[in-house]
């Protein structure tokens, strides 16, 4: 009780502090579209964007963004990277911004990195493309993955576990989707979805990338695993002519109702917060479920952090209640409509899915992410007609995202190979 009071009271003075400087900034704040924009297409809560990038106008939000095709490419460059993507295998980094939709179809632009190998393609058929969702988790419009990657020097908090040289060895392109959109709505499955899904049609534009026949493997973990799901359920309705090889997805939120007992007011109680303000920069309507000073705390600079400063606001333990201004603040009708709308399981894919996870009958397994949500998908997808199968592991959420890679990498390699994945909805 006395951390807890000790760390409200410090968020009292941080809010008290920061609150005017971030309302000052929300004429500017995050991304926002251009002044001229239609009025639908512009967040109701400016002052809980992120406060946009200042020096690199790459990341700018363009003016004709609503006049392109969903994946077109409105603006691209090669760069070098600041950040290490390896130091072994020569490759060319370039990266694009596309035309996508946001949780509600609304136009926006998202950017990616696509890192091809130098050397050709030795395998059969066209070089393969792996669209690899970082656990992004962060708030901060510089905490995204292509712009660190041009500006910083490490993803180690991102490339978890690392892949991307893993990948380029087997002579695969990576995309790396900023897959939480320009708003950085962390937790927002559709926008998440529909990014990666425009950041493939954009990368298959490329020369080199990978042409129009290249086979598609997407995978992701934990808050990269947010995109990887929603990608393989939207792509048979948001993307006919993009099917995907397979799709692997490890340590799965599919249901963020289920977080409420793992997360909130426990050590994750920092990233379950930050994905509420996430969520919110899809929906302002939860506003309506903050007191002043969850309103004020959504403010300040909490909105500009990463991962990691993020994360560690859960020693706290900070139930998300003593900022909302009601007690049961995730049984109004705000909070149920947009978990519903971010829960998976309502379309089948047409991709072949991996789901893996720890495993809770060997050790703790997650105690983070419910694996009875990942079950249940497993079940409800199968039930509509996908081929879904459900790995257990070893491992609590870290661990677990170590001890599946051997199987996970191979299944990824036999799916762009081109062999038919196994009936996993068999003896389910």
């Amino acid at each position: 009780m006395k951390r807890l009071i000790r760390f409200v009271v410090l968020t009292c003075l941080t809010v008290s502090l920061t609150a005017p400087w971030a309302l000052v900034q929300a004429g500017t704040a995050g991304a926002a579209p251009p002044a001229d924009a239609e009025p639908d297409a512009v967040p109701d809560a400016g002052a809980i964007q992120p406060t946009p990038i200042t020096d690199d106008s790459f990341f700018d939000w363009p003016e004709n963004v609503a006049d392109v095709a969903p994946g077109q490419i409105i603006r691209s460059r090669e760069i070098r990277p600041t950040a290490v993507v390896n130091i072994v295998i020569p490759h060319t980094t370039r990266q694009i911004m596309v035309r996508s939709n946001d949780s509600r179809g609304r136009a926006v632009p998202v950017t990616a990195t696509v890192i091809t190998p130098k050397a050709p393609w030795k395998g059969d058929g066209a070089r393969p493309i792996v669209a690899y969702n970082m656990p992004i988790d962060s708030l901060g419009a510089e905490c995204t993955p292509s712009y660190r990657i041009a500006h910083d020097w490490h993803l180690i908090d991102q490339d978890v576990p690392p892949l991307i040289s893993l990948f380029l060895a087997k002579g695969y392109t990576v995309l790396v989707t900023d897959h939480q959109g320009p708003r950085m709505a962390y937790a927002a499955g559709r926008m998440a979805g529909h990014a990666v899904l425009d950041g493939i049609r954009g990368a298959k534009q490329l020369p080199g990338a990978g042409p129009a026949d290249s086979p598609v493997a997407v995978t992701g973990y934990s808050g990269g695993a947010i995109a990887t799901g929603w990608t393989a359920e939207l792509q048979p309705g948001y993307a006919p002519e993009v099917p995907l090889a397979g799709v692997a997805a490890g340590g799965t939120p599919t249901d963020f109702g289920l977080l409420r007992h793992t997360m909130n007011g426990g050590i994750g109680s920092g990233l379950y917060l930050a994905a509420i303000l996430g969520l919110a920069r899809e929906y302002p309507e939860m506003l309506s479920l903050a007191n002043p000073l969850g309103r004020a705390l959504a403010s300040s600079p909490l909105r500009d952090q990463c991962v990691i400063p993020l994360a560690t606001l859960g020693v706290g333990h900070v139930p998300v209640q003593i900022l909302a201004n009601s007690p049961d603040p995730f049984g109004t009708p705000v909070a149920r409509e947009v978990v519903s709308h971010n829960r998976m399981g309502a379309e089948a894919p047409d991709a072949p899915v991996l789901l893996y996870h720890g495993d809770s009958s060997v050790f703790l397994g997650d105690l983070w992410i419910p694996e009875s949500g990942p079950r249940a998908l497993q079940q409800e997808w199968c039930a509509r007609g996908a081929n879904v199968r459900y790995s257990p592991h070893a491992g609590e959420h870290l661990i677990g995202a170590l001890t599946p890679l051997p199987e996970v990498l191979s299944w990824i390699d036999d799916r762009l190979a081109g062999l038919p994945a196994p009936d996993g909805c068999a003896g389910r």
